[in-house]
């Protein structure tokens, strides 16, 4: 995973206290071409869940953090990757501690 990359927005980032509230993998992500580093995206973005519209519009207010780095920061988010849960989205569930699948993350115009 090394060269894998996500989209994560900055807020969770930055702030150590946040969890991602809501996480999604994008197959079309996963499709677009290598950056000229090397770096390619995985698939799999990252929010805290209550981004407003004008956020989540804003190319500024997103990062893109090495996979690894976010699966080893968000174990919970690791088991999720590792159950080979690609073209799916999940949300948090503080009482369980884990993510519940809400279906396929099928994204159409």
């Amino acid at each position: 995973m090394s060269y894998l990359i996500a989209f994560a927005s900055r807020r969770l980032v930055e702030d150590e206290s946040l969890l991602p509230g809501y996480v999604y993998h994008d197959p079309e992500d996963a499709t677009l071409p290598a950056a000229p580093d090397g770096r390619k995206a995985s698939g799999w973005n990252l929010l805290v869940g209550d981004e407003t519209d004008e956020q989540l519009a804003d190319a500024g207010e997103l990062l893109m953090p090495d996979l690894e780095w976010l699966v080893e920061r968000y174990p919970a988010f690791g088991k999720v990757v590792s159950a080979g849960s690609e073209g799916r989205q999940f949300e948090w569930d503080a009482d369980s501690g884990t993510y519940t699948d809400v279906g396929p993350s099928t994204f159409q115009d």
